[in-house]
């Protein structure tokens, strides 16, 4: 029979029950132990494989990481040599070799340097490197990249090359050939890979130029038009000139086209004006600009792209013909003829009626005057008429340049007369210079008649109303009667007046031996000298030391969407910006200003002051341009100079390595403040400069590049003269473009990393 044990709730079991229960639980543990320990030693070798597979991957992603870093480092530091690639260079085989090798000193790869930095963090010579391949090394391809190299197609075309220099691209591909394991368990290898890549673009914004614009002369047109300064009336037979360089003249000629007066042509002028002003028209993109109608509807098509240059009057041309006529002359009312002025120490190209700078310039005139007296008129009555000639004008002072008798002319009544008196010119003479002739008779009643022939001559010192006009000059193919000068002719029918012209030439990148390029800013001349204020709260000498920390932008790129691939002004009047704005609050700006705030008036103390802190202080730095080391014929040393300097040269630490900003060349032809375009940024090599007194501080400054190594102060005012150069532009100072860089044209390059 089954009995039923009751147990109080919550009441103990017995003793003999409990000891049993504590026995069992006891077992069970021991039971549990013993398995964890069968379990821990089974899973114990999985964990340790895990921690080895763990730690192999982890071992290969910092050998990619480290890969990424070393082809980095090489797709940049071969971007530093890209500045070889113009053919200031003279090699570009040799180029591509430097953006090779300079890249391959920090890609890694010890099979292709032996002497590369930047080494992989384990078993380093199983790196492999190859530059401008479409894919990556393999097993079984060569280590010295040869028949990878450049095979990549950067543009699309099959049929260029793929070099970096034909490509403006440096792409680094780089193998991590069998990344070492840690623990070697896995039954597989890895290579792991990385890649770089580097285009030169050219640059659409940028800080830390100098503060001056040079302006770039690249005329559609030059157009000659011929006023009668006495009417205000353009006179038929403007001339559109032709486009014919003078190689032994250092500007961009045009000239009239050929003609023939015997049947009215391009050359023949109606001179029928005592007073005919020659009027310059440059236009920047039309290449047949209107010519008819007034001179104030020729001059006012296009207020933007087509810019009149005469004097500070209108009808007041860059050149002056003075007309004459046969009317007789008698003593007390003589007739002046021809008038001729010739240059004494003047050495400009056109002197002396066309100068780019009178300082020190001497200018004498000979004239042919119709006393109605023959022969000699200047002995006192009966004998003669007394007469006595002198030339007024600027540096003859308060009684003028002495005039001397010379003889008779081949006309009856006609005597000829020149200066025995010199007028000497100085910088402070500028703009349309006038000349006149005194004149005095003695009538054989003792009556003195005195008068002037005004205006006969007007020479011309470039200034602001002439802007790029650099030199000007008149012919003319008239033989018979023979012309003395063709800037004074008798008045009649249509005369053959050839006219030429020369505006500075386009800036470019030249050969490294050519002579250094003349550049001239903060001239006394004039309000607007080229100078801007590119930083809020700094003088013009200060920002010349400096570089300036404003970003600024193009005014003038491919604006169009898509683009077109033409060029075109954003701004070209700054009408964007009101009198103020600029230079801007902040340094940093979105977008970038595309103009710059004109900077007025005399400059030039501040302009030296600049350019001894930033070129001559504490010492002068050394002008390291390559010279002509074996002239006349240039050498193999020649071309090791130059390559030398552009394959090794530190650009970004030498002080004579600049930035500037091109604008448009009809910038400064205003008075008074205003803003500018940028057009582009130029690099530029600075090889001389304006000097302070008569001394040059650096000796080994190249000599000026008009007046040679004799020149003096005042002659040189606001002048640099050096050498262009593009080179490859690496910091926070500029953004690119998406216009790949063309590195024999002006316009600094940036490199940018687009993988």
């Amino acid at each position: 029979m089954a009995r039923l044990w009751l147990r109080p709730l919550g009441g103990d079991a017995p003793a003999s029950e409990s000891a049993a229960a504590n026995e069992r639980t006891e077992g069970w543990r021991r039971h549990q132990r013993g398995q964890v320990t069968v379990f821990f030693a089974l899973i114990l070798p999985v964990l340790l494989l895990m921690g080895a597979v763990v730690m192999d991957v982890g071992n290969w992603y910092v050998h990619k990481r480290h890969l990424q870093t070393q082809v980095d480092a090489a797709a940049f530091a071969g971007a530093t040599k890209f500045v070889g690639c113009s053919f200031q260079f003279g090699d570009p085989v040799a180029a591509n070799e430097a953006i090779k090798a300079t890249a391959l000193g920090y890609a890694g790869d010890q099979s292709r340097d032996p002497a590369t930095t930047n080494l992989q963090v384990q078993e380093p010579a199983d790196v492999r490197v190859v530059l401008n391949s479409d894919r990556y090394w393999g097993d079984g391809d060569p280590l010295t990249g040869i028949g990878l190299d450049d095979t990549l197609d950067a543009d699309g075309d099959p049929g260029t090359p793929g070099d970096p220099c034909s490509s403006q691209t440096l792409d680094v591909k780089a193998t991590d050939d069998d990344a070492p394991f840690l623990f070697g368990v896995l039954p597989i290898t890895v290579d792991p890979k990385a890649r770089a890549r580097v285009e030169i673009r050219q640059i659409k914004e940028q800080s830390g130029m100098l503060p001056w614009a040079v302006p770039d002369v690249e005329p559609a047109a030059v157009a000659a038009i011929f006023v009668d300064e006495i009417t205000g009336d353009v006179l038929p037979n403007p001339q559109l000139l032709l486009k014919q360089d003078d190689t032994s003249l250092p500007f961009s000629e045009w000239i009239t086209p050929p003609g023939d007066c015997s049947i009215p042509g391009p050359e023949c002028v109606d001179l029928a004006s005592e007073n005919t002003g020659v009027v310059i028209l440059v236009s920047k993109v039309d290449d047949t600009p209107s010519l008819g109608g007034t001179l104030a509807e020729i001059c006012a098509q296009d207020p933007a792209l087509v810019t009149c240059y005469s004097g500070d009057g209108r009808e007041d041309g860059l050149a002056f013909i003075h007309g004459w006529s046969d009317l007789p002359g008698t003593p007390d009312v003589p007739q002046v003829r021809d008038v001729s002025l010739y240059a004494g120490s003047c050495s400009e190209f056109a002197a002396p009626y066309f100068l780019r700078t009178a300082d020190e310039c001497t200018i004498g005139a000979t004239a042919v005057i119709d006393f109605g007296f023959d022969p000699d008129p200047r002995p006192a009555p009966p004998l003669g008429i007394g007469a006595v000639v002198s030339l007024d004008g600027p540096g003859c002072g308060n009684n003028g340049c002495a005039m001397e008798y010379v003889g008779e002319a081949s006309a009856a009544n006609e005597s000829i007369w020149t200066t025995t008196a010199f007028s000497t010119l100085d910088a402070a003479d500028l703009g349309r210079l006038t000349y006149s002739i005194d004149w005095e008779t003695e009538s054989p009643l003792g009556v003195t008649h005195a008068g002037t022939f005004g205006g006969v001559a007007h020479p011309y010192v470039a200034d602001e109303f002439s802007g790029p006009i650099d030199y000007l000059r008149l012919f003319t193919s008239d033989a018979s009667p023979p012309v003395p000068d063709p800037y004074s002719r008798n008045t009649g029918p249509p005369r053959s007046v050839i006219v030429q012209v020369g505006v500075r030439k386009p800036l470019k990148i030249e050969d490294p031996l050519a002579p250094p390029i003349l550049l001239r800013v903060a001239s006394p001349s004039g309000s607007q000298n080229q100078a801007f204020d590119c930083d809020r709260g700094f003088n013009f000498a200060s920002e010349i030391e400096n570089g300036c920390q404003t970003t600024y932008g193009l005014n003038y790129d491919d604006w169009s969407v898509p683009k077109d691939g033409t060029k075109e002004w954003a701004d070209i009047l700054c009408d964007t910006y009101d009198v103020g704005d600029l230079p801007p609050a902040e340094i940093y700006n979105e977008p970038a200003p595309s103009c710059v705030a004109i900077e007025t008036g005399d400059k030039i103390g501040q302009f030296r002051q600049g350019l001894d802190r930033r070129f001559e202080t504490p010492t002068c730095h050394a002008n390291n341009w390559p010279e002509d080391v074996a002239p006349p014929g240039r050498g193999p040393e020649d071309d090791d100079a130059i390559h030398d300097f552009f394959r090794n040269h530190d650009f970004a630490n030498d002080p004579r390595y600049v930035t500037l900003i091109i604008t448009d060349y009809g910038a400064f032809a205003g008075q008074g403040s205003g803003q500018v375009p940028v057009k582009y940024f130029a690099g530029f090599y600075a090889t001389g400069w304006d000097v302070v007194g008569n001394v040059k501080s650096c000796l080994d400054n190249d000599p000026h590049p008009w007046y040679g190594t004799g020149y003096r102060k005042s002659l040189d005012n606001g002048d640099v003269w050096g050498h262009f150069v593009n080179i490859v532009v690496f910091s926070g100072a500029g953004k690119p473009n998406d216009e790949l860089c063309n590195f024999d044209e002006l316009g600094n390059c940036i490199a940018t990393l687009v993988e």
